[in-house]
């Protein structure tokens, strides 16, 4: 069997089918779980849910807790449906967070991506970063840890699941997070469009409760670097944050502001951090 699953919510205009390549082996299995009826899918080796209604956490939350299928794998991948990418990638991908033993992941979002958090976006300088955010929207759950963050989905009763990508790093003492540069995926559609005001209020007020009740908050911090060897690169804060601004210069040309977030979230994270700081007294020689 596999070791890995994308655990996917889809529509008739997802995009699963390019994760797909028909004439290739692959070492991980598709699980389909849609939030309408779409079309029968003969040309792909998935496994098709039945259709459950709603918001992607809604779907995901019912399948998690009544399919027990997936406890067979060690990873297990939770995408939107608008994000393209290659079955080349994927398996990279899945490669790549085992080996780095990460717990909560994510594939870095391409350059030319719709996006809402800068950290989530590809870091040229580094082929893999330890960070204290991982956005909803691409999140890969090791076995343990999907195991042990279950029940947080109940909180989120719009479905949306807002905030929640702020707790588990929490949950997981902000410990093997990561976002995997090396191997970035296109997300194709604009993000946070509401259908209508009441309902963008309603997600809003759900993440703000869960920070409050839960004492956490969108930590985009990035502790560490990780070179294409999957070894750490050894950096004082002050060198990883000249690095951290090399790789996303793009983004900078784009948005200066995002320069000043990128200083502002990075510049206390030293005083927190859950890895030894390079020139430190307990850091690594």
């Amino acid at each position: 069997m596999s070791k890995s699953l994308v655990l996917a919510r889809v529509g008739r205009n997802s995009l699963h089918h390019c994760w797909i390549d028909s004439g290739k082996p692959r070492d991980w299995d598709l699980y389909l779980c849609p939030f309408q009826e779409i079309e029968a899918q003969p040309d792909i080796d998935c496994t098709v849910g039945e259709v459950i209604p709603g918001p992607k956490w809604t779907g995901l939350r019912q399948i998690l807790t009544t399919w027990e299928g997936w406890r067979d794998y060690d990873y297990i991948w939770l995408p939107d449906d608008d994000i393209f990418a290659g079955q080349d990638t994927i398996s990279a991908f899945f490669r790549t967070a085992r080996s780095l033993q990460f717990q909560l992941c994510a594939p870095a979002l391409h350059e030319s991506s719709h996006y809402a958090h800068y950290i989530t976006m590809r870091n040229h300088s580094f082929f893999a970063r330890r960070v204290g955010f991982v956005e909803i929207m691409v999140p890969c759950f090791s076995r343990a840890a999907l195991e042990l963050l279950l029940p947080t989905l109940e909180l989120s009763t719009t479905g949306w699941g807002w905030g929640l990508d702020s707790l588990w790093p929490k949950r997981l003492g902000y410990k093997d997070v990561g976002i995997i540069d090396g191997v970035p995926v296109l997300h194709t559609r604009p993000v946070g469009q509401f259908r209508d005001a009441g309902l963008a209020q309603r997600v809003n007020e759900e993440a703000d409760q869960i920070h409050r009740d839960e004492a956490c908050g969108q930590q985009m911090v990035t502790f560490a670097g990780i070179g294409s060897d999957l070894r750490e690169v050894l950096l004082s804060p002050d060198e990883l944050l000249v690095a951290l601004a090399q790789g996303w210069q793009y983004l900078f040309h784009r948005d200066p502001k995002v320069l000043r977030w990128m200083v502002e979230q990075q510049k206390p994270f030293s005083e927190w951090s859950p890895y030894p700081i390079a020139g430190s007294p307990t850091s690594p020689s």
